[in-house]
């Protein structure tokens, strides 16, 4: 119920002060969302908000014995290295991997409440970012122990910006998609299993075969973690040309994610079960 007062107190009102108000309001009910999901993820949980670090972790600690120790890796600070890759993808795939089913989760809400459907979406988002959060302080303290602290790691902020926009956008495709094929679901799950081994998420791009460092280095997620190795590990500054096409990438996902949502969410509650 406080959703959906929420919501209605910020969509019932016509009035030019209530207009204005208009991103404050969308702002509100994003979070609101967000913070349901956030809670209902890890209610039933022992651990609870535990598990938004723990899961993670446990995944970066089986990867990093097996690159450490039975398949050495010569790769500089490669714990750091590491960790930014697991950190960026899980986010990644947690945010696209929610929007799958979130008009579905919502279906309540789109059937008998008027706001806009891609707040949802965003939600979605919203609620990965919150464990991410909290996974980047993680970074940063691995960072310091490291005692690798430079001006450069302010400019961390530009790939953590463009990875939000990239699954946010991609959210929006596929949670339209969805709608009308719940094949997606599945579909989706194995292109998440293929991304990651196409990711450098535990090899550099520059150390592979061609071919797969070409694939890579195509990859968006992939851009984005070069460009952040690059401020947090190695301090230097990609060449402006891959940070700019990668910039224009996201962002023109974003806007394609958003317009398409925008042109099909009229169907939304006829097909939303």
């Amino acid at each position: 119920m406080a959703i959906e007062a929420t919501i209605s107190s910020n969509t019932r009102s016509n009035s030019p002060a209530a207009k204005s108000t208009k991103w404050k309001q969308y702002y509100n009910i994003v979070r609101e969302l967000a913070l349901v999901d956030f809670r209902k993820k890890y209610h039933d949980s022992t651990l609870g908000y535990f598990w938004s670090m723990l899961n993670p972790l446990l995944i970066f600690g089986v990867y990093h014995f097996v690159f450490s120790y039975l398949f050495v890796s010569k790769l500089h600070k490669f714990t750091l290295y590491l960790l930014t890759g697991v950190f960026f993808y899980n986010f990644f795939q947690d945010a696209t991997s929610s929007a799958i089913g979130a008009l579905r989760r919502r279906s309540r809400l789109t059937k008998t409440i008027y706001f806009p459907r891609y707040l949802i979406v965003f939600s979605s988002s919203t609620t990965a970012i919150f464990s991410f959060a909290i996974n980047t302080l993680l970074i940063c303290a691995v960072a310091m122990i490291f005692d690798h602290v430079s001006f450069l790691q302010i400019f961390v902020i530009v790939p953590f910006i463009l990875l939000i926009l990239l699954a946010t956008g991609i959210g929006m495709m596929i949670a339209i998609l969805f709608i009308h094929f719940r094949d997606i679901s599945d579909i989706w799950g194995v292109l998440l299993t293929l991304g990651f081994w196409l990711t450098p998420i535990m090899y550099d791009p520059h150390y592979v075969p061609e071919p797969l460092a070409n694939v890579a280095l195509l990859n968006p997620v992939g851009r984005i973690l070069v460009m952040l190795r690059g401020f947090l590990i190695y301090d230097n500054y990609p060449p402006w040309t891959f940070t700019l096409s990668t910039i224009l990438f996201c962002v023109g996902i974003f806007i394609l994610g958003w317009w398409i949502f925008v042109k099909y969410e009229h169907r939304i509650p006829e097909y939303v079960a």
